[in-house]
């Protein structure tokens, strides 16, 4: 049997109303030398029956009863590829026909890159006024990241935030083995790309909208309630807590851009590494934030320009560098994005 050219990477739990879709999409490929490698991480409902029922013999399933989360699964789906290139399926997405076929054209063309993303779109599974809401929110991110969109803009912003889309990337297998993704059930993408980013591996752009996303109330994106949101951060602090200590130097504290729920956790866990927290920081000075009996003061930002500052505001982020940036202040310096 003759080794196929890419492998369609895929990893379901309980997506059993959208996974034939998604399937489908991948079998209506232009681009057909390829296997669609599946793990099932311990599906409770029809997932597995449905993803059986085809009789494709592209497409190679191994199923596990115990769930033990994303990163764990998709780890273990690299060790059955066989394919030189991968590309990656999320179980609730939709690939364009011409997918497959224009990523590996672009990777092969450009040997020195190891992973290439594209254009992402999202697309509302109900008009329930939530979904519709997160909808409006999605498109605003992706907006965003689909402007990184050269090998320059993704290597100057992925040390910053997740701007290559998990579901858009198709790469070397090689390098993805090297690296290998680490047991987490969330952000286990960010920090794929980042240690790839860190290793040197180099990354571009399809600049072409190839994958329709899903948005649902059952996504896993859809569930993160404050403890998985604890953990997700804690992951991204992780990653980043060298450069967050270049940062802060030998000064007392850092200060942190936003006041709202990602920067009351970024308060947290900063503190539960020793590292103080001076003051909050919006455009105009507000009342104190209460955290734990501690009263945190929120300062307006002309008055912390000197003060080493995370930003902790995500929709914000890029406005508030290019902000930072025209008051005379350094990326990485004086300043750095968190998430």
């Amino acid at each position: 049997m003759s080794i196929p050219k890419l492998a369609a990477l895929m990893t379901t739990y309980n997506t059993a109303p959208y996974v034939q879709a998604t399937i489908d999409s991948v079998l209506a490929q232009s681009f057909t030398d390829f296997e669609l490698v599946i793990v099932d991480d311990g599906s409770s409902d029809e997932t597995v029956d449905l993803i059986r029922r085809y009789q494709d013999p592209r497409i190679r399933l191994y199923c596990r009863s115990e769930n033990k989360g994303v990163g764990y699964s998709l780890q273990e789906a690299l060790q059955y590829v066989r394919s030189p290139y991968v590309i990656k399926v999320d179980s609730d997405d939709l690939s364009h026909p011409e997918r497959f076929a224009k990523q590996l054209q672009y990777l092969q063309a450009n040997p020195e890159l190891a992973v290439v993303k594209c254009y992402i779109e999202a697309f509302a599974e109900s008009d329930d006024p939530e979904t519709l809401e997160r909808l409006v929110t999605r498109q605003r991110d992706y907006a965003v990241a689909n402007q990184i969109n050269s090998e320059h803009l993704i290597s100057e912003n992925l040390p910053r935030w997740l701007c290559v889309e998990h579901t858009s990337y198709c790469a070397q297998t090689a390098a993805i083995r090297a690296v290998g993704y680490l047991d987490q059930r969330l952000c286990e993408d960010y920090s794929l790309f980042y240690r790839l980013h860190e290793q040197g591996y180099r990354f571009g752009c399809v600049p072409e909208f190839l994958v329709q996303v899903r948005v649902n109330p059952q996504s896993v994106t859809a569930q993160v309630n404050t403890e998985r949101l604890r953990s997700w951060f804690g992951c991204v602090f992780d990653m980043k807590f060298k450069r967050i200590l270049q940062l802060k130097g030998d000064v007392s504290g850092v200060a942190i851009y936003g006041s709202g729920g990602l920067a009351r956790l970024m308060y947290q866990i900063l503190i539960q590494h020793d590292i103080a927290v001076l003051n909050f920081i919006e455009q105009t000075e507000k009342a104190p934030i209460d955290i734990d009996g501690q009263q945190i003061p929120v300062l307006a930002l002309h008055h912390c320009l000197q003060q080493k500052i995370v930003i902790a505001a995500q929709p914000v982020r890029l406005q508030v560098m290019q902000q930072l940036n025209g008051l005379g202040l350094t990326e990485w310096r004086d300043f750095m994005v968190i998430a």
